[in-house]
């Protein structure tokens, strides 16, 4: 089950920031890594790094002379957070 969370820029225009909370037992470097591989195929640039409190993060984007004409040149952010079962 996924909660979902949208921010508004507050000029009227749609979010482009979406929040998503999943819950899995695969650990947060192999879900990291299978997403970067699922990417990369798709001839993404792709980043995997350790943040502060043990996150794991998964940073994605394209870059085109056509998506920098267009103003699309945003980039994909996979933030990977371990949680102890309660």
């Amino acid at each position: 089950m996924a909660d979902e969370q949208s921010r508004g820029t507050g000029a009227g225009r749609p979010a482009l920031n979406f929040e998503r909370i999943y819950g899995t037992t695969v650990p947060a470097e192999e879900v990291a890594r299978a997403l970067a591989d699922h990417f990369r195929m798709q001839e993404f640039e792709v980043q995997v790094y350790r943040s502060s409190e043990n996150r794991t993060v998964m940073q994605a984007r394209k870059e085109s002379l056509w998506r920098q004409l267009l103003g699309v040149t945003y980039a994909l952010t996979v933030v990977i957070t371990p949680e102890m079962a309660s």
